[in-house]
């Protein structure tokens, strides 16, 4: 068994919007997402997003399950796949300190710890699958203090991570898109 680290590029002002006050169906969402979505989460839909709707409006907390997979829903139908890192069950600690290493000291500015798990809407999503997003103004600050464009003195699987990542973060701020993740 592996995990991803998806990256996906979108609006932030968007999926807020769409958080806040739903529009998407089930079946709006079904055929785009990538995944089957559990029956509860189908069978309840619209319960769901009034759920999530209210606790936007409130600054709600932390979400359930159900909840969780409801936003991950509506990020994947609103945002566009831009890559993915990947590790195996084993490779789980090591990945985690390439992130909170290397990858937290090239970019700086809480940028890795944003893309792990921020609020998003006012709501707290769970922590699996964790989702995390960096407006682009992060990113482009980032970009604009500087990102290494030799990688070498890390070993080969954390080099092309983070040659990987630094491409990402430097299209996606040079596109004027925010950046989303979703770790799982």
């Amino acid at each position: 068994m592996g995990y991803t680290l998806e990256l996906r590029v979108g609006s932030v002002e968007a999926v807020v919007a769409e958080l806040a006050a739903p529009t998407l169906t089930v079946a709006d969402v079904a055929s785009t997402i990538g995944f089957d979505l559990d029956d509860e989460v189908v069978d309840r839909w619209s319960e769901i997003a009034q759920g999530v709707a209210q606790g936007t409006a409130t600054a709600g907390g932390l979400l359930d399950e159900d909840s969780t997979a409801y936003v991950v829903a509506v990020l994947h139908r609103l945002t566009h796949w831009y890559g993915a890192l990947v590790h195996s069950s084993s490779g789980g600690e090591e990945f985690r300190a390439f992130l909170a290493g290397p990858a937290d000291e090239t970019f700086g500015g809480g940028l890795v710890e944003h893309l792990l798990g921020r609020e998003l809407a006012g709501t707290t999503l769970e922590d699996d699958p964790s989702v995390g997003w960096v407006s682009n103004a992060d990113l482009r600050a980032a970009v604009a203090r500087g990102l290494p464009d030799d990688c070498g003195h890390l070993g080969p699987e954390d080099e092309e991570d983070l040659v990987q990542l630094i491409a990402m973060v430097q299209r996606a701020a040079a596109g004027g898109l925010d950046l989303f993740a979703v770790y799982a």
